[in-house]
């Protein structure tokens, strides 16, 4: 996506992958704040998050991969104010399939559905625990949080439909998320982005596009 197109309608280019968008997140995060690290991988963001966060902060970092989850786990083992919470987060509360990906930093990993396990064993998939952000702060497991980051490989939509009720909260002020457009293309989701902008708009957020790929929502209601 070499471009695109501003809610003004304006196409516009975008340069530098992810600096922007990185940029926006963490200088978004305030000393103190709760952090979810939607699709934490092996704690990159975790990490940088939970330096900023600081001491009274926490960071919910989110990931279902098991292989990613030892690097994650060991990544953040003397950092006290992060928290690691070994699911998926979606739309509802499911047992799903979870394709581990093959680069070196399991980026590609993604959830592929329901299917015969028995059949798919050898192709490096396995069964994971789906829930929903909303249920969670419910049931009191995680803290609502100020500000989200979601890269989810084409499971973005799925995670904000999850979130409904936690989008209301005052207290949420940025979501920033990558968006995977080929991947839910082929997961027949081709109008998921606009919905996404939507939901966002809808819930008391403005948006801005820092490159093709990336959303950052603010919160101004």
């Amino acid at each position: 996506h070499p471009g695109v197109e501003s809610p003004d309608g304006v196409f516009t280019w975008r340069g530098g992958y992810e600096d922007r968008f990185q940029v926006a997140m963490l200088g978004a995060i305030r000393q103190g704040d709760v952090v979810w690290d939607v699709g934490a991988n092996v704690g990159l963001y975790s990490k940088k998050f939970s330096d900023i966060a600081g001491s009274s902060g926490r960071v919910f970092a989110y990931e279902p991969s098991p292989s990613n989850l030892q690097r994650l786990n060991e990544a953040v083992a003397t950092l006290a104010n992060v928290t690691v919470v070994p699911v998926a987060l979606g739309a509802r509360e499911d047992v799903v399939v979870f394709e581990q990906g093959n680069d070196p930093l399991g980026a590609t990993s993604r959830i592929v559905g329901i299917v015969n396990m028995a059949a798919s064993a050898s192709s490096g998939q396995v069964e994971i625990q789906l829930s929903s952000g909303d249920r969670l702060v419910a049931s009191g497991a995680v803290a609502i949080p100020n500000v989200i980051k979601i890269d989810t490989e084409g499971f973005e939509w799925d995670v904000l439909l999850g979130l409904r009720q936690t989008l209301q909260e005052k207290r949420l002020r940025m979501l920033c998320i990558e968006m995977h457009f080929g991947l839910l293309q082929e997961r027949g989701l081709p109008n998921a982005p606009s919905d996404i902008e939507k939901l966002l708009v809808s819930s008391g957020f403005s948006l801005a596009w820092p490159d093709a790929s990336h959303i950052v929502a603010t919160r101004i209601a």
